[in-house]
């Protein structure tokens, strides 16, 4: 049943609602007279006391906050939002500049409230309106994961048991050319199929299996597994397998020779497999963690680093190890739209890693403008939802029969080249 609400004289209405924090009158009221010429009925508040007693009672659907109050500050808004359940799609606005403002979005969505984008004081009324018809509920896809589902309490022979009945699978996510829109590989992505919680992501039991002691195991297995798939359906194709690793894993001395085995095995060249290291590993041993690296390179295997630009030893990991590869955080591509800082790291990270001769995908891709920005800074692939998810073995199989670049409304630069 749709709640009532109710404006300034009681009476009831209908439409979206927006409520305004700041404790300037005046750009209080420049904010409502330009949410009223969009068609959305708005009020403002001068303090937090005021503020909330009208978000009880409207119910709004947008908020634009203020983060400089004299009576409370916006990140401890922001943090009462949260505790309240704030469902509203909240906008964060300040003349403190640009690093400031940005950092309290990522508060606020890091607080699993819903963010628009950030509006920059003095604002125009242009940017006013396009803040506003972005604020769409539900739109947010960095905020997907901020609540996860309930999921099982895992033992370690519950793992165990998975992994020997095959409930561990192995899903692929394509990697795909900036450059003509080809698919260049795949990433292997472990995924829990339980027959009580359904499919599990690996956020969940990775994380466990790496406490516990079995991420070796479920290493070999994942990776065995997408040997064996890129063998059965892409034997002589220019398609790659990309595969995480552990920190713990580059521990073990004998899991190059293992890898090296299940190639031979299945016919894979080791250069079509791309091991995928996240930069934030800790490693105990970095000498033992060098020694192995350095086999995989010279038995001829890709390394990538990955996620790069959120870990604190980015420079010194690419001065001393050999990797072929980098991979751009998906946090930089998903806010480089509304982000300035992010859009000049990302191009950073692609001129350094050219400059160094290692190939760059950017991750988290999830439409048009992310992958127009990656073709434009000279990334080379790509990997996101605006090509496909992860996929089931069957279901990435049948979606390299149906993949058409065209079809994405996106031209690949080199698609028509002769």
């Amino acid at each position: 049943m749709k709640t009532p609400n109710y404006n300034a004289a009681g009476a009831k209405h209908e439409g979206r609602r927006l409520l305004v924090l700041d404790d300037d009158a005046s750009v209080g009221e420049t904010v409502c007279a330009i949410a009223d010429r969009t068609g959305i009925q708005a009020r403002w508040a001068t303090s937090a006391q005021e503020f909330f007693a009208q978000l009880a009672l409207w119910e709004p659907q947008y908020i634009i906050i203020d983060l400089v109050m004299p009576d409370i500050d916006g990140v401890e808004m922001l943090r009462r939002l949260a505790l309240v359940n704030c469902e509203a799609t909240v906008i964060v606005a300040s003349g403190l500049g640009t690093r400031v403002l940005e950092a309290a979005g990522r508060v606020a969505a890091e607080n699993g409230l819903k963010i628009a984008g950030v509006l920059h004081k003095p604002f125009t009324s242009r940017s006013l309106r396009q803040l506003l018809a972005a604020a769409v509920p539900g739109a947010n896809h960095e905020l997907h994961s901020q609540h996860p589902a309930a999921k099982p309490e895992i033992t370690h022979g519950e793992l165990e048991e998975a992994l020997r009945h095959g409930r561990v699978v192995t899903y692929y996510q394509p990697k795909i050319s900036c450059f003509d829109g080809s698919l260049t590989g795949f990433e292997a992505l472990a995924r829990w199929e339980d027959p009580e919680f359904g499919l599990i992501s690996p956020d969940y039991f990775i994380p466990f299996a790496e406490a516990s002691g079995q991420i070796l195991p479920l290493t070999d297995y994942v990776v065995h597994t997408a040997v064996r798939w890129l063998a059965d359906n892409f034997p002589v194709a220019n398609i790659s397998i990309a595969v995480n690793i552990s920190a713990r894993v580059l521990e073990d001395t004998g899991f190059s020779a293992r890898l090296m085995d299940a190639c031979l095995q299945y016919g894979i060249p080791p250069g079509r497999i791309t091991l995928e290291i996240t930069e934030s590993s800790t490693v105990q041993n970095p000498v033992t963690a060098l020694e192995v690296l350095t086999q995989f390179r010279i038995k001829g295997f890709q390394l990538s680093i990955d996620d790069f630009g959120t870990g604190y030893s980015s420079l010194s990991q690419l001065a001393g190890l050999p990797f072929s590869q980098m991979k751009i955080d998906k946090t930089f591509v998903l806010s480089a739209r509304k982000s300035a800082e992010s859009r000049k790291i990302a191009t950073s990270i692609v001129r350094l890693a050219h400059a160094l001769g290692l190939q760059v995908t950017g991750e988290g891709v999830e439409d048009e403008w992310s992958l127009r920005f990656l073709q434009d800074i000279g990334c080379d692939s790509a990997q996101g939802f605006l090509f496909a998810p992860a996929l089931s073995p069957e279901s990435a199989v049948a979606w390299v029969r149906t993949w058409r670049p065209q079809e994405i409304g996106c031209m690949f630069r080199g698609m028509y080249d002769f």
